[in-house]
């Protein structure tokens, strides 16, 4: 038998399209005298290193008009969760000392130089005197629940007061930067920020990574909301036990494909590019492709809640342009779509934290009919198209000792010449000669190198060249004893950002 390893990852496409949101009989429902709430959406950066992305996103908030709280004209709020290893000198990181570990370790590093410290304060108390909000996103960025292998924490799980120190020496880093990094204050801001540990109130764990320890040492620290989890897309959220309000991702349909994903851009990244940013491999029909995916996706999520039941939209991106900048382009658009439609409120978590506290105590019946939708619903007016709703189909990749291949089933391969597909093997996201769908072992590792790495990408494309589906895998120590794969990588997308979502250039 000439099979030696089998190489699995089953991934699906669309053979067919049709309404994702099914007919629905007559609404039988008495109209409602409540008022829709207002439709609130919450875009949110985790992260903090770039200088520039600090100043192109508050300069480009300050170009979009929306309903502030009070439902006045004003321009789009950002909330910032950021990590304050990115204000300390490398000189200096050992004013931090990673719960668990006892030493300095940041899993995505410390601000690339000291010169760039005191500009970061800046532009950081510039976010917030505009209005923006900042959040915390905790310090090292490592794994807290100690299950990843390839992570300093592994085997090290968090407890309270892991938690609490966490939290401590973010708080005596971030508002003591001047003291810490020995550095003088700058004449914009002497003081440092114009904000306090108080205004500190949300929080995102890195890697999405939460332990249950986590919840008490959130609510001993002051802080008001959690968005580490997700949720459906049309979530209104509830307070945690401990009275902390859970502000989750959506797990969002992506357009085009029968997955879900977070929405987030890494983990659209996960999906579309196997968490890899090939700027310099894009064609410009492909980053189109990945931007209006994304956008698409984006729309629907705010299309479900804005003509339903009006769940928060919450979107988390960060200071990178991957691919292109397709993220941050797309986050841009869809900000410019909806933030001035009548009724949207493009707001901070802190403001709409505000909001569902105030409904709380003074008109808890209000919120208990919003979040059950008995409200007068706006009627859907066809300008955010739906999301196709496809037949599976599977492509994998498989190992035999001749080499590797691209595999689907029989069902799928029968009717690949009617739908103008074809199965494609790519090493390094460049299609093998011929647009081949096999490969022999020997011409892998002539191609790659002894002992290097490499992704290897199973994809379905039309006759144009467009890829439609894929599934990609990492190998390392190609054509060595120590050979491994993994994957494939795009289940990542329904998992929490990794440390190269920090790390990762662009």
């Amino acid at each position: 038998m000439k099979l030696t390893r089998i190489v699995t990852g089953a991934l699906f496409v669309s053979l067919a399209a049709g309404s994702a949101l099914a007919a629905k009989g007559k609404d039988k429902r008495k109209p409602q005298a409540i008022e829709a709430p207002p439709q609130y959406v919450i875009l949110a950066f985790d992260g903090s290193l770039s200088n520039e992305f600090w100043k192109e996103s508050q300069d480009f908030a300050d170009t979009v008009t929306t309903e502030g709280i009070d439902g006045k004209k004003t321009t789009v709020k950002f909330t910032y969760f950021v990590n304050p290893p990115y204000y300390l000198d490398p000189a200096k990181k050992s004013a931090y000392q990673t719960p668990g570990l006892n030493k300095p370790v940041s899993c995505i590093g410390w601000s690339k130089s000291r010169d760039t410290v005191v500009p970061r304060i800046d532009l950081t108390n510039r976010a917030y005197k505009r209005g923006h909000e900042i959040g915390s996103h905790a310090n090292s960025h490592c794994d807290q629940t100690g299950v990843d292998k390839s992570n300093p924490m592994y085997g090290r799980r968090w407890g309270l007061k892991e938690w609490m120190s966490e939290f401590k020496q973010f708080n005596d880093i971030f508002f003591n930067l001047f003291r810490v990094n020995g550095l003088s204050p700058s004449a914009a801001n002497p003081k440092g920020f114009d904000f306090d540990k108080s205004d500190i109130i949300g929080f995102r764990a890195p890697l999405l990574a939460h332990t249950p320890e986590m919840w008490p040492a959130l609510k001993a620290n002051g802080f008001k909301y959690d968005t580490s989890k997700s949720s459906e897309p049309t979530y209104w959220p509830q307070r945690h036990p401990t009275g902390i309000w859970n502000m989750p991702l959506g797990t969002i349909k992506i357009a085009g494909t029968n997955r879900t994903t977070y929405s987030m851009d890494y983990n659209f990244m996960c999906r579309q590019t196997a968490c890899a940013s090939i700027s310099e491999k894009l064609s410009d029909a492909e980053y189109l492709r990945l931007k209006n995916q994304m956008l698409d996706s984006y729309k629907y999520y705010f299309k479900i809640n804005y003509f339903g039941g009006r769940g928060p939209i919450h979107i988390g991106h960060h200071f990178s342009k991957w691919n292109r900048g397709a993220y941050w382009v797309a986050m841009k658009e869809f900000a410019q779509f909806v933030c001035n439609k009548p009724g949207v409120r493009c707001v901070t978590y802190r403001e709409y934290v505000s909001w569902l506290e105030n409904l709380e105590r003074n008109e808890s019946s209000t919120l208990a009919a919003y979040r059950s939708g008995q409200f007068n619903r706006l009627r859907d007016d066809g300008t955010i198209k739906n999301i196709a709703t496809p037949v599976l189909a599977d492509v994998r990749l498989e190992e035999t000792m001749d080499g590797l291949q691209v595999m689907t089933e029989l069902a799928v391969e029968d009717r690949m010449p009617a739908l103008g597909w074809r199965k494609r093997l790519s090493v390094n996201f460049q299609p093998i000669e011929a647009n081949e769908a096999t490969m022999t072992k020997e011409a892998f590792v002539k191609q790659v190198g002894q002992g290097n790495s490499a992704l290897v990408r199973a994809s379905l494309v039309t006759r144009d060249g467009v890829e439609v589906n894929a599934s990609t895998f990492k190998y390392e120590n190609v054509g060595t004893p120590e050979e491994t794969v993994t994957g494939p990588l795009e289940d990542r997308a329904m998992q929490g950002e990794t440390i190269e979502a920090h790390t990762m250039e662009e």
